[in-house]
């Protein structure tokens, strides 16, 4: 059986040799038309298949008045020309992908065209080629993408570490702001922190209740006393702590909203700057009265 590769680039068949004859005869078919045994891969001229070339005997006349049947001529040159559009695409994408490490937009649409590219040129090698463009396409693409996630691999590490290090330098920068605000109200009450001045004389003295060790339960009270210095409850947050929440004033603090922990007691006053006040549980960092903050593990 015998297919039949038209002028239109249409296909016809399967066809039997008698059906060739018959089509012959009738001058539908020419030496120069392209012919397939459905064994084979490829076209050839029916001149050019040895069980085909006898066939071509000067044609039988057709009778007077007879229309001519629709004739399947061989393919012109364009119709010859392979088409390998998406192939080169394939290869433009993939260079793009590799050399400009932009895996996402061009070296993933590269690999889908070079696979198609590659699977029309190989079941339609008349119509179809560039399977080589295709290929180099592919690792092009494939390499990119690799590439992309090799850079990815190595900066991630270092992004995700400036980010721990902004984290830490902006809890450092609260504390500070915590350390100012309880300084200013300490001028007004003869350089005594609230904890350390009766709520009489508007502290908090009182209200202290002073855990085992050392840090204050009821810190939220003696940081409400000093809202005006402090100005907002933002900095009572470490940017790392996810279990607490932000409130809109000082009105609603409470201890969800609170991360640091505060020292009270007659001794934690600006008499004794390397007595810590406040501490980050988070991050480490610890507030002196002094009014510096430091890690933990810089202390000596």
């Amino acid at each position: 059986m015998y297919k039949i590769l038209g002028g239109d680039g249409k296909e016809y068949g399967p066809v039997n040799l008698d059906q060739l004859r018959d089509w012959l005869k009738q001058g539908r078919i020419n030496s120069q038309t392209r012919v397939k045994a459905e064994s084979c891969s490829e076209y050839k001229t029916a001149l050019d298949t040895p069980e085909l070339s006898t066939l071509f005997a000067p044609a039988t006349p057709r009778p007077s008045g007879q229309e001519a049947p629709p004739v399947i001529s061989a393919p012109t040159a364009r119709d010859q020309e392979k088409q390998k559009g998406l192939a080169v695409l394939s290869l433009i994408l993939g260079l793009s992908s590799f050399l400009l490490c932009l895996s996402a937009l061009t070296g993933i649409p590269a690999v889908i065209c070079g696979h198609v590219a590659r699977s029309r040129a190989r079941c339609l090698p008349t119509r179809y080629g560039g399977a080589g463009l295709a290929t180099v396409g592919l690792v092009l693409g494939y390499a990119g993408i690799v590439l992309t996630f090799v850079v990815a691999a190595m900066l991630l590490p270092a992004l995700a570490k400036n980010r721990y290090s902004e984290q830490r330098t902006d809890c450092q920068r609260n504390l500070r702001e915590l350390g100012l605000a309880f300084k200013v109200w300490a001028l007004d009450h003869n350089d005594q922190y609230p904890f350390n001045v009766s709520t009489n004389s508007g502290g908090t003295l009182e209200l202290c209740a002073v855990g085992p060790d050392g840090f204050d339960r009821n810190a939220t009270a003696h940081f409400r006393i000093i809202s005006n210095e402090l100005s907002s409850p933002s900095f009572l947050l470490c940017p790392k702590d996810h279990s607490k929440r932000l409130v809109a004033d000082f009105t609603a603090l409470g201890e969800p909203n609170v991360t640091y922990r505060l020292r009270t007691g007659t001794n934690v006053n600006s008499d004794n700057p390397q007595e810590i006040l406040a501490v980050c549980p988070i991050d480490g960092n610890q507030l002196f009265c002094d009014g510096n903050v430091r890690p933990a593990r810089s202390r000596r």
